[in-house]
């Protein structure tokens, strides 16, 4: 049986959530709607959790990005797209250092917002598959990672990354003992290149660090290569 997925829309313009909710109740979604940061919190500390977070950075109280600052402090994974009216590079590349999933600005399409959606519910299902079955995983070190079932050991433990820290992950063990740049990782990864996108990339790789490295104030495993971009040791 198909369990229907829940969203949660946090705005507080009414024509923004009437809009937004009526297209993904079309598709198929449950939604529920919040008008203020507080009350998106107010229903975060509930059960059962959505399982999806459309958030507008511009709220009456607690701004988009410290809601998702407070949801990635969770140790449970929810996955946010960030629909908002800022639209320039720099806010994006804050937003998706903070842990957004996706970043969309308004207006938009809603053909593109749907599409957005189940882009984001796929990559997470993918990734939460535990089945390797037959696949060869890529190896590198005590590192194994299997790129179909979206799953990461370190040391033969499983590792719990985000979609993004996964997909790092994944290139850099693609390329293992070569200096990968950063604008390489950014379009390998995020799939777009912009002038501040490297601090995207820098957020990113640091955390990931703090998942697989047993000192990640000098790792042994992923490197830094001043002035150009990082290297996964063999």
């Amino acid at each position: 049986m198909t369990v229907t997925k829940q969203i949660l829309i946090v705005d507080d313009e009414l024509s923004i959530t009437t809009a937004v909710s009526a297209i993904l109740k079309q598709a198929g979604y449950e939604i529920e709607t919040a008008a203020s940061g507080q009350e998106a919190l107010t229903i975060l500390a509930q059960s059962p959790q959505p399982d999806l977070l459309i958030l507008d950075l511009m709220l009456p109280d607690i701004d988009g990005y410290e809601i998702c600052r407070r949801v990635r402090e969770r140790p449970f994974y929810l996955p946010i797209l960030m629909l908002t009216a800022r639209d320039s590079d720099w806010e994006k590349g804050v937003g998706l250092e903070l842990g957004a999933d996706a970043y969309m600005t308004k207006p938009f399409e809603p053909a593109t917002l749907l599409a957005q959606v189940r882009a984001i519910f796929r990559l997470i299902e993918q990734q939460s598959s535990d089945q390797v079955g037959v696949e060869r995983p890529l190896i590198c070190g005590p590192l194994q990672l299997w790129e179909k079932a979206r799953r990461a050991e370190l040391s033969g433990q499983p590792l719990d990354l985000t979609p993004k820290e996964f997909d790092l992950l994944r290139c850099l063990m693609q390329q293992p003992g070569r200096v990968v740049g950063r604008e390489t990782l950014l379009r390998q990864v995020w799939g777009y290149d912009y002038s501040e996108g490297s601090r995207t990339v820098d957020v990113h790789v640091q955390r990931l660090r703090g998942k697989i490295e047993a000192d990640p104030a000098n790792p042994d495993l992923l490197r830094t290569v001043r002035g150009f971009g990082y290297c996964l040791t063999l």
